[in-house]
């Protein structure tokens, strides 16, 4: 794209100059001017606008541009000049170049003797070829009595070695006849007039100063970044108002100030190390001693990209990082490893060049490397930076030849991702799966890949994880905590294992709710949620979150907070305060996407569903429930409170067949699993309210009604609910009677075995 051209600000005076110069020219008085300043301060503009101002009063103007890439081609520079003398084939710089000094003055004084004036304009001077420099000095010396003026327009920095043709050009800055101008950046007065201005957005005078400063401080008063800025104003329009947009316009702008080899080194350099750079690491990356760095930092600080030795506007340095081409910033960022480290910089800040060198590499293939980015994404996770944590966990786990440590690494990155999106996790299942099958987790350290497994249904895969850690207390707790979230994955281990448990979730969930420190695993998390769904203790729940509403957790990234808010949408609906649900259900969804929720979307979903039935809102809640739900959801004790959630709003809405369909597949479920009942899961109280004949049954005669209706004996049914055949005898006495039935096929035609629907209603 090319860029629109600048419109000159705050540079009368200098136009003013270059008139008088003219105006001397013109009366038969060879004058020369050489306006200097940093890339993008508007030299090229000022000396369009004077040319063409030239030409329009009837001067000849002979206009040439120089460049790097052509600074080697001897006459170049002359021979764009005299390419628009009429007539004038070039000077043949063959076999003696000097002899065409006196050709090419004599064919412009010839000129100028024609002409009211001739205007010789050379924009970007200090590029000029060295035979053709030497012919501007000549010309310089002997245009006294010739109606000719001579300008050139370059930048104020000397490297350090000058090419041979840099040292005409410094002799005709310094020649009597010859005028220096120096642009500078605007200062805010300036870049308020800018602003003004048709280019500049033609803001009034009160916003023009209102906006001046923050467009300064992005700036530095550059009129080409300020161009820039004012073309992304008006593509993508302000975000902020009172703070300008950077985007591809002011990316080209930035890049366009550099110039190859030392400002755009420099620059580059200075991009890659970030806080970290100082004169003499810039000096170090380079490989250029501090006496040639200091000069090049001046030029891109009068330039406006730096202030204090920084970029002024992180767009800038963004621009620098994503015109790096991939080998030089490799190289860039390997070299940073080895010389940070060596001053003995912090775990992250090597990390991140690690990170950035994206491949094997000297640095990278040492051994500490992996210590260095896992000891980085440590220090990320204690800081709630789950992303930057990824990354390095990310590159560490690519590096390590260890099989073992891989898997670990491999653990710790998946879950650092789940933290921040739990679906991106779903690529490193199955290697997670392989690796604890191959026993590279003891039991110990198994509960991270577990418990993912877990969130993103895949039950028989933990169940063969879990044959794998052996018999240990620790390898017990793992399977008494699958077999929480899903049922049906371990037998019942008797009441007092139950109980156990159950004061272990509840000790999650307090920690979950409150808070508190260390963060639960996502194990834990899952079933602190899954038990905050069913606990009596609904104002127990209130009352801390009330209490830690402003607090700020130990791990406080994404997955945590939907996690914290689907749990207090729960506990809210319990209470009846449908409004305050239905927005810790929005946050919780919004906060993570229903794919990244795995089987726990039933619980934030229920919760919506309940407080959108509550607040009478029936489109609401139908819109949710087309929300798809994975099927293994309906394995787990998420699928309870999503079917009665969906019973009660079918009943609401006048579907009573749909409707019992979804509390009786509650109902059946709640049995199989020997799940104890509860006011948080009670269908039978709706139920009831359509003649469903269960609900008038005790809730110990209702699950051995059902678990007789599915074909249990007495002796299972006994096992499972952890009572005796004899118990379980006097029960069914009394469910025959209340439900009047003679035998166990009455009582299967009449309360007739639910499933649990699959997906959406319809």
């Amino acid at each position: 794209m090319t860029p629109r051209p600048q419109e000159l600000v705050r540079r009368d005076r200098e136009l003013g100059s270059l008139r008088e110069l003219l105006a001397v020219t013109r009366r038969g008085e060879g004058r020369a001017a050489l306006v200097t300043g940093s890339p993008g301060t508007g030299k090229t503009a000022l000396v369009r606008a004077f040319t063409a101002e030239a030409a329009a009063a009837g001067a000849f103007v002979l206009h040439a541009s120089a460049s790097p890439a052509e600074q080697g081609i001897p006459l170049g520079v002359a021979g764009q000049l005299l390419s628009a003398v009429p007539g004038f084939t070039g000077p043949d710089p063959d076999p003696e170049p000097a002899a065409a000094l006196p050709v090419v003055r004599d064919v412009l004084v010839e000129l100028a003797a024609t002409a009211p004036a001739v205007v010789i304009a050379v924009d970007d001077i200090e590029y000029t070829d060295e035979l053709s420099a030497r012919c501007l000095l000549h010309l310089c010396g002997r245009i006294g009595a010739a109606r000719i003026m001579l300008l050139g327009a370059g930048s104020t920095y000397q490297p350090p070695h000058p090419p041979a043709a840099a040292l005409p050009v410094a002799e005709l800055a310094r020649h009597p006849r010859c005028l220096a101008i120096a642009l500078t950046t605007l200062d805010e007065d300036g870049v308020a007039g800018f602003l003004r201005t048709p280019y500049g957005g033609a803001v009034d005078p009160a916003g023009a100063r209102l906006l001046a400063p923050a467009w300064h401080r992005a700036t530095g008063g550059n009129p080409r970044l300020l161009h820039a800025l004012a073309e992304d104003r008006s593509q993508c329009g302000p975000l902020r108002s009172d703070r300008p947009v950077a985007s591809a316009a002011f990316k080209r702008a930035v890049t366009g100030c550099l110039r190859p080899g030392g400002t755009r080194d420099t620059a580059r350099a200075l991009a890659v190390l970030g806080r970290s750079a100082t004169l003499t690491t810039l000096a170090r990356l380079l490989g250029v001693h501090e006496r040639a760095v200091g000069p090049l930092m001046d030029v891109l600080t009068d330039t406006g990209l730096l202030e204090s030795g920084r970029f002024r506007h992180e767009a800038a340095r963004a621009a620098v990082l994503e015109e790096l081409p991939p080998r030089e910033s490799a190289r860039l960022h390997t070299g940073a490893v080895e010389l940070l480290r060596a001053d003995g910089a912090g775990a992250e800040t090597v990390a991140r060049h690690l990170v950035a060198a994206d491949g094997p590499g000297p640095a990278s293939a040492q051994p500490w490397a992996v210590d260095v980015l896992a000891e980085a994404a440590e220090q990320a996770l204690r800081a709630a930076r789950p992303k930057a944590a990824a990354g390095f966990l990310d590159a560490a786990h690519r590096r390590c030849p260890d099989p073992v440590r891989r898997a670990a690494l491999l653990d710790a990155l998946a879950g650092a991702e789940w933290e921040s999106d739990p679906a991106a996790v779903i690529r490193h299942l199955h290697a997670l799966e392989q690796a604890l099958e191959a026993g590279r987790f003891e039991a110990d350290r198994a509960a991270g890949p577990l418990g993912l497994l877990l969130w993103h249904g895949r039950p028989e895969a933990a169940a063969r994880a879990l044959d794998t850690l052996g018999t240990g207390e620790r390898a017990r707790e793992l399977r008494a905590g699958a077999a929480y979230v899903y049922p049906e994955l371990g037998p019942a281990d008797g009441p007092a294992a139950e109980t156990g448990r159950t004061a272990a979730v509840e000790r999650a969930a307090e920690v979950l709710v409150s808070r508190q420190h260390p963060a639960p695993g996502v194990a834990a998390a899952l079933c602190a949620l899954l038990y905050v769904g069913e606990s009596d203790r609904a104002e127990h729940w209130h009352a801390l979150l009330r209490e830690t509403r402003t607090t700020r957790g130990a791990l406080d990234t994404p997955a945590r907070r939907a996690v914290t808010a689907a749990a207090a949408a729960l506990v809210h609906g319990r209470l009846g305060r449908y409004a305050e649900a239905a927005g810790e259900a929005e946050r919780a969804l919004g906060l993570l996407a229903p794919e990244a929720w795995g089987i726990a979307v039933g619980m934030p979903l229920a919760a919506a569903v309940v407080a959108a039935t509550g607040l009478g809102d029936h489109e609401e809640a139908a819109r949710l429930l087309r929300i798809p739900v994975p099927e293994a959801m309906f394995r787990t004790r998420a699928a309870p409170h999503y079917l009665l959630a969906r019973g009660r709003f079918r009943l609401a809405a006048e579907q009573p067949v749909a409707a019992l369909g979804d509390l009786h597949a509650c109902r059946d479920l709640m049995a199989r699993w020997a799940v104890e009942p509860c006011e948080a899961l009670d269908w039978s109280t709706p139920a009831a309210r359509h003649q469903d004949p269960a609900a008038r049954l005790s809730r110990a005669e209702r699950r051995v009604a059902v678990l007789a209706a599915q074909g249990c004996t007495n002796q299972v049914i006994a096992a499972r609910l952890f009572v005796t055949a004899s118990t379980v005898e006097q029960h069914l006495t009394k469910v025959y009677r209340k439900l009047r039935v003679r035998s166990r096929t009455d009582l299967a035609e009449l309360l007739g075995p639910g499933r649990p629907a699959r997906g959406a209603p319809s």
